[in-house]
């Protein structure tokens, strides 16, 4: 496969899986004659927006009709950052990421469009629970959400990650994928040691649904980041899985993910039936989800909009025909659920041999009007920070080309 670039922070690695039982082998000959013919179709879609439109109302949350995002009854093609740091407030919370003032925080919210949206991390671990009395302490994450109601911005809100990472270092395998989400995961030997994770993840996705899903600045809700049904090994386990995992089962995992999404996004849609939920899939053929299982997995009712994370350099549309980018927009009409790039990553800055950030935002460009015109429903770069750190790296500053007026995103 070719190689691809990822951030530090999350570790993405590829990998794909096979099996030899009959029964995947049976499902990805039916997924994928239904994605060759969503293939053929995605030129053709006009007459399916205009049927979408009809069915959809006025609201000012984001809605689905078909492969479309709607808001305020009108198609909507968001662009927006990453920006998984906003929850951390030193003092309070262990904190994930760097620490955003009121001010930068502000500032972020006011320099993007109206309506763009903003995905962040709003985990148990390091930025729900109080670091002095290990309760829960909705004070960071209200701070965000008062944040982007008042520029008219909408969040994505990340409920915890696949490696556990800024909440608590477990992994989530299997066995956890089919049911033991509703386990509590919170001393040395399943997680950091912390104690920071006191509920189980069932628990505190009920708590946080509840908290937020009246808010008029909820966009979407994650319920996990880049999930993957793989194994650790146990010499690696809890906190330095990832870059080890296996994948002894791709049909095993699939089963594993589709129970848990079924599972979750019912409570989510039973807690907050106005606002959609979002796969957070990585794309790249994880263990769980390799090239058909991402159409089986992303079919799950509890799925509203599907995901791709875009680290395959400037092309447009990148990946190869198996596990990349043209085969998930395909899934997704086959589906007909709207897709869009929850992280689009591009390394630039102003060391020696680094892409220049004005080139960059030229990528960024031809990414979103390819990706669009593919039928993509929005973009996310990865990530915003208040302030640079290093000279070449996929961080986004304040003064960056993208986020001025007439960049990819200002």
């Amino acid at each position: 496969m070719t190689a691809v670039y990822f951030p530090e922070s999350v570790r993405h690695r590829f990998r794909s899986h096979g099996s030899n039982s009959r029964r995947y082998v049976f499902r990805s000959i039916v997924v994928l004659v239904m994605a060759l013919a969503a293939t053929i179709a995605l030129g053709i879609k006009s007459p399916q927006l205009v049927a979408s439109a009809n069915s959809v109302s006025n609201s000012r949350t984001i809605q689905r009709s078909a492969i479309q995002l709607y808001l305020n009854g009108s198609p909507h093609n968001f662009v927006g950052v990453d920006a998984y740091e906003l929850g951390t407030q030193p003092g309070t919370n262990a904190g994930c990421g760097a620490d955003v003032s009121d001010a930068q925080m502000n500032q972020l919210f006011a320099s993007l469009p109206p309506n763009s949206l903003v995905r962040f991390w709003a985990f148990q671990g390091t930025i729900a629970t109080n670091v002095n009395t290990d309760q829960l302490d909705w004070a960071p994450i209200d701070r965000v959400f008062a944040a982007a109601a008042a520029h008219n911005q909408r969040l994505i809100v990340v409920i915890s990650d696949q490696g556990g990472t800024c909440d608590g270092g477990h992994w989530q395998d299997p066995s956890w994928y089919e049911g033991g989400f509703k386990d509590v995961f919170n001393d040395p030997t399943t997680t950091d040691g912390t104690g920071h994770t006191p509920l189980s993840y069932w628990n505190y996705l009920q708590d946080i649904v509840s908290r937020y899903a009246s808010s008029p600045a909820l966009g979407m809700w994650e319920p996990m980041s880049e999930a993957e049904a793989s194994t650790c090994p146990p010499q690696f386990e809890p906190t330095n899985c990832s870059g080890h995992q296996t994948c002894p089962d791709e049909a095993v995992a699939a089963s594993a993910l589709r129970y848990f999404f079924d599972t979750v996004g019912a409570e989510i849609h039973t807690i907050d039936p106005k606002h959609l939920v979002e796969s957070g899939l990585l794309g790249g053929g994880q263990c769980g989800t390799s090239t058909t299982d991402y159409q089986y997995v992303s079919a799950s009712p509890g799925i509203d909009v599907l995901s791709y994370h875009d680290y395959w350099g400037p092309t447009p549309i990148g990946g190869g025909q198996g596990n990349g980018m043209p085969l998930r927009l395909s899934q997704a009409a086959a589906l007909g659920k709207p897709i869009i790039a929850g992280e689009a990553g591009l390394i630039a800055g102003t060391s020696p041999g680094c892409m220049a950030t004005t080139d960059r935002n030229s990528s960024f460009i031809a990414k979103m009007q390819a990706q669009t015109q593919a039928g993509s429903s929005g973009l996310l770069v990865w990530n915003w920070v208040p302030s640079l750190s290093n000279t070449c790296s996929y961080d986004v500053a304040p003064d960056d080309p993208l986020l001025q007026p007439g960049g990819a995103i200002g």
